[in-house]
């Protein structure tokens, strides 16, 4: 899921903004040792010998010397690093999903905890670790990673919301949906009348990544909660179960594959395995829908793209559609996703702890936002212009988009804070009424939530069995939604088969431990 923030187009940043904190960080002490930390993190420059004046910035700083490798988006690439005993000082963006591979890497003392001893004195690490809501991630009582801090504010909306083609509904008079009924018709208009005004037979409602995956995004509409920042369980009664073997499933089921047989689901959506894959098909531009990352800046990604080709394209993020009964929500996500971990190569955990502080200081924001002052902007009269050419000569701000943050500002110790006022004045200048959109798309997301049971809580039994829920899902969801199982009986071979295949047991398991963290406020 790339976090890469989406690149500016301004040049000149209007409406100072206290850059005082901006300022080149102070050295460390010539009497202290340098200290050299290596880093994985997907996605970035391959800096090399590259010089870069904002990395060289963070590294006086903090009195270190960093080393930064970098890889595809691929998550099999950390688990290589660790088969073959390559992997550095640092990990980032390690998937907080794989419970499995986490637990497995504490266990075998491959990653080490933030002791209290080792991020004393750091107020900004100890403020995002010490977060309360952080403490179900811990481990015999310790934190293994530092939680990657989502870009919504806290209380917001997880992963997954509906991006609708709001041109689309604007020439076909149509309002935006509300209801999975409205919905149904809107995907209808969008196949039969020509909202591409091409001529052609050639569009359809939505797409995405795997018919169980549409599933699993609509159960909101029947009042249950599901999303990646979360555990998928509710309570039922005195209890608590899984989502998946929930009655209201068999409806969810019965809806997408009403669209299914109406042919209003982009074909590309039965091979698709991630949103990664789906986006290119969507900015095609032949689709009105599709769920994905409530993430402004990907939202504004996919509608510059699109204006390529078609010059009027306008994206929107929907409110939760309303079901049967009137209920209705997008599930409020746990405020993170991934982490930042300390490997057993760290010579010196101190060192990264303080990197990591820095980084999450104010002065370690701003300086990965804007850069040093008179070197990659300039102040004048209450005006900040973004000085390009030298902007240019940095590869961590690069020669093609020289006017976006450093990329260093994300995916090290939080993602990009876009709705925080400094990054909004800052993207303000660049691309005028970036607030609107922001805050016009965040109220209507949030506008129906649904609080899950629980965010991060897995006990062991359930991390062994996840992997075999999700192979048995998508098989048995596909199968039924494509007419290969009537649904009535299909869903009850699949609880059935669920349950026999260790379901039964990992669900009673974590149910106690819910019980107990609801009691107790501790899973133990």
């Amino acid at each position: 899921m790339a976090r890469k923030t989406w690149r500016l187009s301004g040049l000149l940043l209007a409406g100072f903004i206290g850059m005082a904190g901006c300022s080149a960080p102070s050295s460390s002490s010539s009497t202290e040792a340098i200290v050299p930390i290596s880093i994985y993190s997907f996605d970035r420059q391959n800096y090399g010998s590259q010089d870069d004046r904002v990395l060289k910035a963070i590294e006086e700083a903090t009195g270190t010397r960093i080393s930064l490798q970098t890889g595809g988006w691929e998550d099999t690439q950390l688990d290589i690093l660790m088969a073959t005993g390559g992997y550095p000082d640092v990990l980032t963006i390690v998937d907080n999903e794989k419970t499995g591979r986490f637990n497995k890497w504490i266990k075998e003392g491959r990653i080490i905890p933030f002791s209290d001893e080792l991020i004393a004195g750091l107020p900004y690490l100890s403020a995002q670790l010490n977060n309360p809501k952080y403490d179900e991630l811990r481990v015999n009582g310790k934190l293994y990673g530092l939680p990657l801090q989502d870009e919504l504010p806290p209380g917001s909306v997880g992963q997954h919301v509906l991006i609708l083609r709001q041109d689309w509904l604007d020439k076909l008079g149509l309002p935006v949906p509300q209801t999975l009924e409205q919905f149904r018709n809107t995907l209808l208009a969008f196949r039969d009348r020509d909202p591409d005004g091409n001529g052609l037979a050639d569009t359809y409602g939505i797409i995405g990544n795997g018919l169980p995956s549409l599933v699993r995004n609509l159960m909101g509409a029947w009042g249950i909660p599901i999303d990646a920042r979360s555990t998928g369980f509710l309570q039922v009664g005195d209890a608590y179960e899984y989502w998946v073997v929930q009655p209201e499933v068999k409806e969810a089921l019965r809806y997408v594959k009403e669209l299914y047989d109406g042919r209003l689901i982009q074909p590309f959506t039965l091979s698709a395995a991630t949103n990664v894959q789906v986006r290119p098909r969507f900015i095609e531009g032949r689709v009105g829908a599709m769920f994905d990352n409530a993430n402004f800046e990907e939202l504004l990604k996919k509608q510059e793209q699109l204006r390529r080709n078609f010059k009027d394209a306008e994206l929107m993020e929907a409110a939760a559609l309303a079901g049967p009964d009137g209920k209705r929500g997008y599930s409020v996500g746990s405020g993170f996703w991934g982490y930042t971990v300390l490997t057993d190569k760290a010579q010196n955990p101190a060192a990264v702890a303080r990197l990591l502080n820095y980084l999450l200081s104010d002065e370690g924001n701003r300086l990965t936002l804007y850069g040093l002052p008179d070197v990659h902007y300039r102040e004048d009269k209450g005006q900040i212009s973004l000085l390009l050419d030298e902007r240019k000569n940095d590869i961590g701000f690069g020669t093609l988009h020289p006017e976006a943050a450093h990329e260093l500002n994300w995916g090290l110790v939080s993602w990009t804070r876009m709705t925080e006022t400094d990054y909004l004045r800052f993207r303000e200048s660049s691309t005028p009424g970036f607030t609107d959109v922001v805050q016009e798309n965040l109220e209507r997301i949030n506008r129906y939530r649904i609080e899950p049971a629980s965010y991060n809580l897995a006990t062991s039994r359930w991390v062994s069995f996840k992997s075999t829920s999700d192979e048995l899902t998508e098989s048995y969801f596909g199968k039924m939604i494509m007419g290969e199982l009537d649904i009535d009986g299909g869903f009850e071979k699949f609880v059935s088969k669920w349950m026999e295949s260790g379901g039964a047991e990992a669900m009673s398991e974590m149910s106690g431990a819910l019980v107990r963290s609801a009691d107790t406020g501790s899973p133990e």
